[in-house]
């Protein structure tokens, strides 16, 4: 297993007598070479799981383990790191270098990587995410979804194992969003990287092996992206909304039309539609 949480519980204290359980006795296991999108409203332990991945956040009580490597092992935790790639909300919060390939190389030369394994690594971190012929540009003038792309390319250079994007879509516009799942959707089908996409938009789940949705800190629904925008209701209720497709095939199925059931895209609607007509 890339990742395995037993019994994990993380807790902020508000001061002396006062806690908050961001994350509470949360168990779930990834498996390596998969595609999980974790979405949830704001407050429901997203971020917090995502710094509990890779030893930012320690849990209060449980244990996290990544390839059998526990965050509570402090002789571990530069393993972890390596191994869990975190790209986080704000591009310009990552960027640290003013020459591109500068900025991709930076991971890898704390790491002490060799000078002609860190050329070879830039190249290639810079070929995955489609920004090869920027090398020499500094990224302060690129739009947000070439720095978000920067940003993957500087965790790819360190050759993590699992990428994690904690909300790396939410300042970007739809283009913008479009450009860095399709790197993340390639870095997992050609690269065999474990993905972990956390995200309030639920419609960037479509395409992920499993959908977790995580509400008041605990898991409230887990399985294939299709099947769990079934429960339309319920994940209304948590402050969460299906596609617009999935709503529209709900309405009309409301009102007598033979829609079926798991529809997610535009497309499905469709055909369907032109199959009633």
């Amino acid at each position: 297993m890339a990742v395995v949480l037993e019994n994990v519980t993380y807790s902020y204290n508000l001061d002396e007598m006062h806690r908050i359980d961001a994350v509470k006795n949360l168990s779930l296991r990834i498996k390596e070479g998969t595609f999980v999108a974790l979405v949830g409203h704001n407050g429901s332990g997203k971020s917090t799981f995502a710094k509990l991945l890779n030893g930012l956040l320690l849990p209060t009580s449980g244990e996290v383990k990544i390839f059998g490597n526990s965050t509570l092992d402090g002789n571990k935790i530069y393993e972890i790191r390596k191994d869990v790639g975190m790209v986080f909300q704000n591009p310009d919060n990552q960027m640290i270098a003013s020459i591109v390939e500068d900025d991709v190389a930076f991971g890898p030369e704390n790491l002490g990587v060799e000078r002609e394994e860190i050329k070879e690594r830039v190249e290639w971190a810079l070929s995955k995410v489609g920004m090869l012929e920027y090398r020499k540009h500094t990224p302060f003038k690129m739009s947000g979804g070439q720095k978000q792309r920067l940003a993957i390319a500087g965790v790819l250079a360190i050759k993590p194992k699992v990428l994690v994007l904690d909300e790396s879509t939410a300042m970007l516009d739809p283009q913008g969003r479009s450009e860095v799942l399709k790197v993340a959707h390639e870095l997992n089908r050609e690269d065999g990287i474990t993905v972990i996409h956390i995200t309030h938009f639920m419609e960037e789940a479509l395409d992920a092996d499993r959908l977790i949705v995580m509400n008041d800190g605990q898991i409230a629904f887990d399985g294939k992206p299709r099947e769990v925008f079934k429960h339309y209701e319920k994940l209304k209720e948590i402050k969460l909304a299906v596609p617009w497709e999935t709503q529209m095939a709900i309405s009309l199925k409301k009102v007598g039309l033979d829609m079926g059931s798991g529809i997610v895209n535009e497309e499905e609607l469709v055909e369907k539609l032109c199959q009633l007509l």
